[in-house]
C-alpha cells in the first residue's frame, strides 16, 4: 500500500516537473520576443485635442529604437488615423545613448464636426533572428467643433458687393504687361527671321575644271591616294580631302553646291539627281564614315580607308557622262 503511494507520489511529480519545464520555456521565449519589442517605441503627441472645423493641426511622431535593429521609418501620405494630412515635415534624426531617434510631424484636419483619431501608426522592423515583427504607436482623439450658432436670432441677408469706381492705376499693371508682351513678340519675331537669313546658304561661284568633271574626279583621288595621308596617321585630313573631292564633283557634275552641304542635306536632295542605287549607296557610305572620323574621333582600319577610296572611284564611275549623252551635248 505504502510502495503504491510512493509510485503514484514519483509519477505526480514528474508530470508536475514535465508541466513547470514546458511553462518556463515559453516564459523565456515571451520574454526574448518581447525584450525586442520593447526596444521599439513608436508614440504620437499632438499640440491640442480640440480644433475647430477646417483648422490645421500638429501631430508629432516618435520612434526610438535600438541602433542595431533595422526599423522602417511608416510613410504617412493622405490620411493619418482617421484625419487628412495636409503636409508632412523631414525625418529628424537624433541619437541617445545606443539608441536612434525619429521624428516627424504631420499637419492635419478634418472638415465635420465630431470626435477624430489621428493614429495609430505601423512600424515595421526586423528581429535579430530574422522575422519581421510589427509594433503600433497610440492614436490620438481630437474634438472638432464648428462655430457655435445662435438659433434665436434672425438670419440675415447676404449683402451684395460694393460697386467702387476702377482708378487709373489700377490699369497701368495691365497696360506694362501689354507694351513687356509685345516687345517680346517684336524680339522673337526679329530673332527668327535673323537666323532664317543667316541659314540661307552663302552662294560661292567657283571656276570649273577645264576636265571634265569625271576626269578631274579621277586626277584628284589619285593626288591623294599618292599622298598617302592615313599611311602618316593623318585620318581626318585624309577623310576631308576625300569627302571634298566628291562634293566639288557633285558641283561640277550636276551643279549641285554640295560643298556647303552637310552629310543629312545631301541624303534628303539625292534623289533629285537620278543617281542610281548603288552609286548613292557608295557616296553615303563614304560620307557618314567622314563624320564619324572627324566629329567622332572614329579611327577606322586600313582596309576600311583603302575600301573607300576605292568606293570613290566607283562612284565617279557609275555616275561618268555616257558617250552618247556627249555625243548629244555636242
Amino acid at each position: 500500500m505504502n510502495c503504491g503511494l510512493q509510485v503514484a507520489d514519483c509519477r505526480f511529480n514528474k508530470g508536475t516537473f514535465g508541466f513547470f519545464f514546458k511553462l518556463v520555456l515559453l516564459f523565456l521565449f515571451l520574454g526574448c520576443q518581447s525584450s525586442y519589442t520593447q526596444s521599439v517605441s513608436a508614440t504620437l503627441k499632438a499640440d491640442s485635442n480640440h480644433i475647430m472645423i477646417g483648422d490645421a493641426l500638429n501631430v508629432h511622431f516618435t520612434l526610438r529604437h535600438s541602433k542595431t535593429l533595422p526599423v522602417i521609418m511608416p510613410v504617412v501620405a493622405d490620411t493619418i488615423g482617421n484625419m487628412d494630412v495636409i503636409s508632412a515635415s523631414k525625418v529628424d534624426t537624433a541619437f541617445e545613448g545606443n539608441d536612434r531617434i525619429l521624428s516627424q510631424t504631420y499637419t492635419v484636419s478634418a472638415y465635420d464636426s465630431g470626435v477624430y483619431y489621428a493614429g495609430p501608426v505601423s512600424v515595421i522592423f526586423k528581429e535579430p533572428s530574422g522575422v519581421i515583427d510589427t509594433i503600433l504607436s497610440n492614436n490620438v482623439p481630437v474634438a472638432v467643433s464648428t462655430l457655435p450658432i445662435d438659433t434665436a436670432k434672425p438670419f440675415k441677408a447676404i449683402k451684395a458687393p460694393l460697386d467702387v469706381p476702377y482708378s487709373w492705376k489700377e490699369y497701368v499693371p495691365y497696360i506694362l504687361g501689354a507694351f513687356i508682351l509685345l516687345m517680346v513678340i517684336a524680339g522673337i519675331s526679329y530673332y527668327i527671321w535673323y537666323v532664317r537669313k543667316r541659314r540661307k546658304p552663302l552662294v560661292v561661284e567657283r571656276p570649273k575644271p577645264k576636265d571634265p568633271a569625271h576626269i578631274w574626279a579621277r586626277k584628284e583621288l589619285k593626288k591623294l591616294e599618292d599622298e598617302k595621308l592615313w599611311q602618316q596617321d593623318d585620318i581626318k585630313l585624309y577623310y576631308s580631302r576625300l569627302t571634298d573631292i566628291l562634293r566639288l564633283y557633285l558641283e561640277y557634275r550636276y551643279n549641285w553646291l554640295a560643298l556647303e552641304s552637310t552629310t543629312e542635306e545631301i541624303e534628303e536632295a539625292i534623289d533629285k539627281y537620278n543617281l542610281k542605287n548603288k552609286a548613292k549607296d557608295y557616296l553615303l557610305q563614304i560620307l557618314r564614315e567622314s563624320d564619324l572620323v572627324k566629329f567622332a574621333k572614329m579611327k577606322p582600319m586600313p582596309d576600311i580607308n583603302i575600301k573607300a577610296m576605292g568606293d570613290a572611284y566607283k562612284f565617279i564611275d557609275f555616275t561618268e557622262p555616257s558617250e552618247e549623252k556627249e555625243e548629244e551635248k555636242k
